[in-house]
């Protein structure tokens, strides 16, 4: 089956849409789609500007450098994401390379973290390939710019279906630190370009 390379599957409007490739982790109304635009798939999901935790004047944590998960193997640099025109997340520019959401939490601060990855590329796995085999328990290490490394250790591994994307879990404030790792998963429909799911990894500090 072809499979190409994608990621990331949130969007904020009932009704709203996902803009690219797959790509529709967003954080701001998007656009219906219309001519010219690019091909958008309905979501379901209410405004959640107001739900996303944001980042403290006084950050205590430096920015991630990178990820490591040690029982799939991965060890990857970590590309500073940000959102286009759209609101919506920018995909890391390669698909062995995993990407955090800079306008977000920074891990280990209080709230949700997010990292995200392409699961697959027209030439091979993606970084984030065996994402949806990772068990509670299981630890993610992300080494900060001041060479502190902060540990997580996964709570829980959920699929969902794109159209329910559960955007307060993932996006919303928590008293706690916390990362999501997110990826892309199910089927995939070489009519739409899309895969069906995604594959979230909720995972907390370890202390």
């Amino acid at each position: 089956m072809r499979r190409r390379a994608l990621l990331v599957a949130v969007l904020l409007t009932a009704g709203g849409s996902a803009a690219g490739p797959d790509l529709p982790a967003v954080l701001a109304a998007t656009p219906q789609a219309g001519p010219g635009t690019p091909e958008r798939q309905a979501a379901g999901w209410g405004p959640v500007e107001n739900q996303v935790a944001r980042v403290t004047p006084q950050a205590p944590h430096a920015e991630p450098v990178e990820v490591s998960i040690p029982a799939i193997g991965v060890r990857s640099r970590l590309e500073r994401l940000t959102l286009d025109a759209h609101g919506v997340l920018v995909p890391p520019k390669k698909a062995e390379v995993a990407g955090w959401y800079a306008g977000g939490v920074r891990p280990g601060d209080a709230g949700p973290a997010v990292i995200a990855g392409h699961l697959d590329s027209t030439t091979g796995p993606g970084v984030f390939a065996e994402l949806g085999t990772l068990k509670p328990g299981h630890r993610v290490l992300v080494r900060l710019e001041d060479r502190k490394t902060v540990t997580f250790r996964v709570g829980e591994v959920r699929t969902h279906a794109k159209k329910d994307f559960p955007t307060r879990d993932v996006y919303g404030a928590s008293p706690a630190a916390e990362l999501r790792i997110i990826t892309c998963g199910g089927a995939f429909d070489d009519a739409t370009g899309h895969y069906a799911d995604n594959v979230i990894v909720f995972a907390t500090l370890e202390r």
